[in-house]
């Protein structure tokens, strides 16, 4: 599904939790495939600029862009080490400036992210803003490179922080169990592979190589720009504009945030035996399903509250595992419900959470299961707007499925779902993946 923000100016929109605030939004395109996003609350004290490039995930470059945007923010020709920024933005009333990676489906996201105090509160009446916003540019535009390369000494630091972010997605199991679920649910999808690349890529890697896939990114990623304050900043959107146009020979790679993932025709069953006291386990489903709201809905009441099936039955009354989680990946149309086990309990725990998703199948569904699901959902629609993060995440993700709703809107939607609707959405899913990640005894030295 591709989304339909891309050529036209959205107006100004508003929506607020109460009469007193409200908040006013704008996208407004700035060149071919580069927009700005504008959101402005008046409580807000601080301002924030996120400048996201957005391109197909690839097991061949995730790890140099993530190693590139990470280097393109730790310095840059005014502040030619990271030591050297960090005590501007110290000056700047403790600015922020930091880049992070995701993936979303798909899609590899390497975001620049910076905050600033408004100018209001600044004891002088200092252009706060306008010094971070030259800082930012300048990173992009004027990095810390020479002949073609990064500087060597911030290159291998960043190095190192990357391999270090590679090292944690194996060392915190839980997250390496659905990492190593998604390598089987989506074999020969982008989806598969980790946001920061492989090790062996990171390792591989050079300064005059990161250099390179920064200028790729430039050159071919979708771009989406927000900023979130209290206030409208004067020609800020122009002089984005200008900056960007900087960029030659742009030739935008397209993606997809939303790319169904095909059902195999029997489910991958994967066992791997690992030096740990406590087993996990993963399963994976998929559906073609088209109501996301029913779909989402259903993964909660299912897993995703402390009132949900499996964790009141499962968990406490069963009594068969430590913590037993579900949560829908939109992007994907996949339903994943992990959890820590003994091994005694393994067999018997995957009978009890199918057992779970059948008694919704069934209709097995109690009004007060209903209400609490749908009041953790107000409650967390309810929280959009709380930071500048919650407004860029709400609005990034309406763009990302091409809709125009504000979280009172989402609200109803999911006010509609009926239990019909979440049993229609539990019989859609179809078992695709089990990863097992086994307890391996451990060699006495």
């Amino acid at each position: 599904m591709e989304n339909n923000f891309s050529d036209a100016v959205t107006a100004p929109q508003s929506f607020g939790k109460d009469d007193v605030m409200t908040t006013s939004y704008q996208r407004i395109p700035l060149s071919d495939n580069i927009a700005f996003s504008e959101i402005l609350d008046s409580k807000l004290k601080t301002n924030h600029l996120r400048i996201q490039f957005l391109q197909p995930l690839s097991e061949q470059t995730a790890a140099a862009c993530a190693l590139a945007g990470s280097l393109v923010v730790s310095s840059s020709k005014a502040y030619p080490s990271n030591a050297a920024m960090n005590r501007k933005l110290h000056l700047l009333y403790g600015a922020d400036l930091s880049c992070t990676i995701a993936k979303q489906g798909d899609v590899q996201s390497i975001t620049l992210r910076s905050s600033a105090i408004a100018d209001r509160y600044a004891l002088d009446g200092e252009s706060v803003f306008a010094e971070l916003l030259e800082i930012v540019l300048g990173c992009i535009f004027q990095p810390n490179v020479t002949d073609g390369a990064f500087d060597d000494t911030e290159f291998r630091i960043q190095q190192m922080n990357l391999l270090d972010s590679i090292d944690a997605e194996i060392n915190e199991k839980r997250q390496y169990a659905i990492s190593q679920t998604y390598k089987t649910a989506f074999a020969g999808e982008p989806a598969a592979f980790s946001c920061y690349g492989s090790r062996s890529a990171a390792e591989a890697l050079t300064p005059a190589a990161a250099y390179a896939a920064f200028q790729e990114l430039l050159r071919t990623a979708q771009i989406e720009i927000y900023f979130v304050g209290p206030a409208a900043v004067p020609q800020l959107a122009d002089t984005l504009k200008q900056a960007f146009a900087a960029i030659e020979n742009r030739s935008v790679t397209p993606v997809q945030f939303l790319n169904p993932s095909p059902c195999k025709a029997e489910p991958a069953v994967v066992r791997e035996a690992l030096p740990v006291n406590q087993c996990k386990m993963v399963m994976g489903w998929k559906t073609t399903y088209p109501d996301r709201y029913a779909l989402k809905m259903m993964a909660m009441l299912l897993g995703g509250t402390p009132s949900s099936k499996l964790f009141a039955n499962v968990r406490e009354k069963m009594s068969l595992c430590y913590y037993c989680a579900a949560n829908y990946n939109e992007a994907k149309h996949f339903m994943q419900v992990d959890s820590g086990i003994e091994t005694e309990n393994l067999d018997t725990a995957q009978d009890a959470i199918a057992a779970q998703l059948d008694a919704i199948c069934k209709g097995d569904i109690t009004d007060a299961e209903m209400d609490s699901t749908m009041m953790t959902i107000h409650n967390t629609l309810c929280g959009i707007g709380d930071t500048a993060t919650s407004y860029i995440s709400w609005y990034f993700g309406q763009f990302c499925r091409g809709t125009k709703l504000t979280p009172a809107e989402e609200e109803e939607n999911y006010r509609k779902v009926t239990k019909e609707d979440l049993m229609a959405a539990a019989k859609s899913m179809q078992l695709d993946t089990i990863y097992i990640m086994e307890c391996k005894e451990q060699e006495a030295e």
